[in-house]
């Protein structure tokens, strides 16, 4: 997923090609949890000396009917905004920070959505508001015939030529997700893990 506007209300299927996550590797299983990975083998950290950050997607609109209190934009923002600014610091301590492309500097990027995965590879085909994966598994739900879930995705590309370094994607079940989540300050401690761990399969740290 290419970097773009932090809350997208736009249909961010732009930006998948299933074709795409052929190259990713299963690397770990957990309950209700996959994590997949890809790492250019022409990648050596030594030959970068910091990451520029884009800001995170959450693909996810306010919803007022969403659990007890619904959705916000305000409680929206708020995640984006906190989740941001512990990547930044997390990318500073690990790597060094740039606000600017340029030679020796990589370019992070992080999106949250749900997604519809294609069989029993990893072959997304279509990306999902992260509250359908809420809402699909409390009605027991499928879409095209495949139960949605939460997927974490973050990439890890040159930032002069965009060639890909390595990526990481961090990927829940609803069941999962649901039994984990109860409300906004859950999800957005939950994600920030999810993330972390994602950026560190994407870089080689995992």
């Amino acid at each position: 997923m290419v970097a773009c506007a932090g809350i997208t209300q736009q249909d961010p299927n732009e930006y998948i090609n299933a074709a795409d996550y052929d190259r990713l590797k299963l690397v770990s299983t957990q309950p209700g949890v996959k994590i997949y990975r890809y790492l250019n083998p022409e990648f050596k950290r030594s030959d970068y000396r910091a990451v520029m950050v884009d800001p995170i997607v959450l693909y996810q609109a306010a919803e007022k009917d969403l659990g007890k209190t619904g959705i916000s934009e305000e409680t929206i923002y708020r995640i984006r905004n906190t989740m941001d600014i512990s990547m930044r610091q997390l990318v500073r301590k690990q790597f060094g920070i740039s606000y600017k492309p340029g030679q020796r500097v990589a370019r992070l990027s992080t999106a949250i959505t749900g997604v519809v995965v294609e069989g029993g590879a990893f072959r997304p085909k279509q990306l999902v508001p992260i509250s359908t994966v809420l809402k699909a598994a409390g009605k027991g739900t499928n879409i095209g015939g495949s139960q949605p879930q939460l997927m974490v995705e973050a990439k890890l590309l040159d930032s002069v030529s965009g060639k890909l370094l390595g990526e990481g994607v961090y990927l829940v079940s609803s069941e999962q997700f649901r039994r984990e989540v109860d409300s906004p300050e859950k999800f957005q401690a939950l994600a920030s893990q999810w993330v972390k761990t994602a950026i560190g399969v994407a870089s080689g740290l995992r």
